[in-house]
């Protein structure tokens, strides 16, 4: 029998016992500390920093650590082996706790979608709580407690064809005589079916909740919303704890598909999030648990085969098709999700391996399934997404932008969380004119929007040219052989950092800009050109998401990653996501529609399409190989800086 330590982790003061030779990250996901780890436990991301305070670690790698670091005890917990008890201290920096400050709420689309559904949105919600008195059964009237529950049900909704489950029917005698045949019948739409959910003693149809949920790779947001008028209570977000196994998706399935204990630490680590919230809401409105009766939950393919525990390892690979995309009501319970045992889960429907439910909640709301006008929504993230269409037709790619966008696999890289930059601007090549934080702190990094305006402001410059070089001339004081042999620019020096380290930009950082912002442009550009048209021919680009929000349009065109249109016709959408899973939660009719949506939107698989590495390449320059197509960035140019 293998022999097993004792590690215990600070400053969370928990300890768990684990095999001998497991990796220390492996015990501190098994103890519930999340550590972060880009890499997903490869080694190669050095961000998973932890220092061995009390005993022997084995297999430690000195590459990320300075000597002084190293004698400090100082590991990364991908790669630190259990050897012996531990008492290992997981660093601020390390720590993937508290909740992200960039966190948009959704864009009030509801007039603007009623316009365009030329309906209003009416409430009718997927779970309904509705208070019944029934005739006391006689001699002339002794149907059976069933019939009776449904044809007083019918007479006070309208409705028929209803179902209930054995669970429901079994204790329904009793409750009625208890209750006096004063109950409140809890329903849920289950296409042309309603099931009565469950059957509860007396008028508590003023406590009807929902839960909708963005269940997304980086952060998990949830609204809490009354279902008896659709407005929302409150909000909550947090980092997704997944983050351990890796940053994108990739990584989590590689890590899922390696053993059912794994697939079952990421299915708890996402549910156990989405509880998380659940528990924070329902605390700060003083509900119970038993108050909430449905999650509407709208998120990327993979997220949702991990949350619900499906084989994701498919997705992967080619032809990139997931276990399923159109799922039916389940019991909350059955996930793990701890509301009303009785609640559902609504989680919406997905296109393809990688364009996700959050997507097709996405074309709901902003109204883009129901537009005159052609129109295009980007989501850009690790995978970026690109929708375009009308009330005709709807196509949708993705296409691999990988993490720079949300600050991984950069060199100063963080989260949009407390300490990021998130907006800078220079002077000239050697000076910072000013730039702003998440939280308003001392600076500890760099976020995506960050990184988005400092290539910017490096291209004005002349820090960098339009292949994204770097020219140590420029600012001799200021570009610098790294550590690792290529060149990096200090941004910000150590002295005036919140963590005493210089916050730098790489040459391999701007390449990685550079490439992400090739792969979102070039993906619009080909399923554009697939359709015989061009980003004249779009009435409106709708970016969703944190980034988005957050993204200075000046700066993301002047790079590239946007098209160089009338900024008019460049709109942010916010939370899109949320915003449909919420329609959908207060409105039968709409989560119908997303699911017409979803079967009638084209995916166009990009990796089989041989225009697209050419257009690729195109956009692997600042702002393009055809600088005609961004005349706003030649005229800025021509003058001398813009801004």
């Amino acid at each position: 029998m293998a022999k097993s330590f004792k590690v215990s982790f600070r400053p969370d003061e928990v300890s768990v016992e684990v095999p001998a030779g497991t990796a220390i990250l492996a015990a501190a996901a098994k103890a519930g500390v999340f550590v972060n780890s880009l890499c997903g436990g490869d080694g190669v991301c050095g961000r998973c920093r932890v220092i061995v305070r009390q005993g022997k670690a084995s297999g430690g790698t000195t590459e990320f650590f300075t000597r002084e670091e190293i004698q400090q005890g100082y590991i990364l917990a991908c790669q630190g082996r259990v050897e012996s008890d531990l008492v290992v201290e997981v660093p601020p920096e390390t720590r993937l706790a508290g909740a992200p400050e960039h966190v948009p709420g959704e864009v009030p689309f509801l007039a603007e979608l009623s316009k365009r559904l030329d309906r209003a949105i009416q409430l009718s919600p997927l779970v309904r709580k509705t208070y019944i008195q029934l005739p006391r059964p006689s001699l002339d009237d002794n149907v059976s407690d069933l019939q009776r529950l449904e044809q007083a049900l019918g007479k006070e909704t309208g409705r028929g064809d209803f179902q209930m489950g054995l669970k429901v029917t079994r204790r329904l005698p009793h409750l009625l005589r208890k209750a006096d045949y004063r109950v409140t019948a809890v329903t849920g739409h289950r296409g042309p079916l309603t099931e009565i959910i469950d059957v509860e003693a007396g008028d508590t149809s003023r406590r009807n909740f929902c839960i909708a949920a963005d269940v997304g790779t980086t952060t998990v947001v949830c609204h809490l919303v009354d279902l008896r008028d659709g407005q929302t209570l409150g909000r909550a977000a947090k980092y997704n704890s997944q983050a351990t196994y890796g940053v994108d998706v990739i990584r989590r399935i590689i890590h899922a598909s390696q053993s059912p204990d794994n697939e079952n630490a990421l299915r708890n680590a996402i549910v156990g999030d989405l509880n998380e919230l659940i528990r924070e809401l329902t605390r700060r409105y003083r509900l119970g648990a038993g108050d909430i009766s449905l999650i509407s939950a709208a998120g990327n393919t993979t997220m949702v085969h991990l949350m619900l525990g499906l084989p994701a390892e498919n997705i992967r690979r080619e032809p990139y098709t997931g276990a399923a995309y159109h799922l039916p009501p389940f019991r909350a319970a059955e996930v793990g999700l701890q509301i009303n045992p009785r609640g559902l889960l609504y989680s919406l429907p997905c296109v393809a391996g990688f364009v996700g439910a959050d997507i097709v909640s996405g074309i709901f709301a902003t109204g883009l399934a129901h537009s005159d006008e052609v129109r295009m929504l980007i989501d850009i993230g690790t995978n970026g997404e690109i929708v375009i269409g009308n009330k005709e037709f709807l196509v949708c790619a993705s296409a691999s932008a990988g993490p720079a966008f949300e600050g991984a696999e950069c060199r100063s890289g963080m989260r949009a969380s407390r300490g990021a930059i998130d907006h800078i601007r220079l002077l000239d090549a050697s000076h910072v004119l000013n730039y702003s934080t998440v939280g308003s702190t001392s600076p500890v990094g760099l976020c995506g929007t960050g990184y988005v305006d400092l290539v910017a402001e490096m291209l004005r410059v002349g820090l960098i040219d339009k292949t994204g070089r770097l020219d140590q001339e420029a600012a001799p004081e200021k570009v610098r052989l790294a550590q690792h042999g290529e060149l990096e620019y200090v941004v910000v020096p150590a002295s005036w950092t919140g963590n005493g380290d210089d916050i730098t930009v790489t040459q391999g950082d701007v390449s990685n800009i550079l490439r992400a912002k090739a792969a979102i442009y070039a993906a619009a550009s080909v399923l554009l050109k697939a359709l015989n048209m061009g980003f004249d021919d779009v009435a409106e680009i709708m970016v969703a998401g944190a980034f988005g929000n957050f993204l200075n349009v000046g700066n993301a065109v002047f790079i590239g990653l946007l098209p160089d249109v009338p900024r008019d016709r460049l709109r942010f959408v916010g939370n899109a996501s949320i915003a449909g899973a919420k329609l959908a939660a207060i409105c039968s009719r709409c989560y119908d529609e997303i699911f017409d949506i979803a079967a009638r939107t084209t995916y166009f698989e990009l990796s089989t399409e041989p225009t697209f590495m050419d257009q690729f390449v195109s956009a692997c320059f600042f702002p393009h190989t055809n600088v005609e197509l961004f005349p706003s960035v030649l005229t800025e140019l021509a003058s001398g800086r813009g801004g």
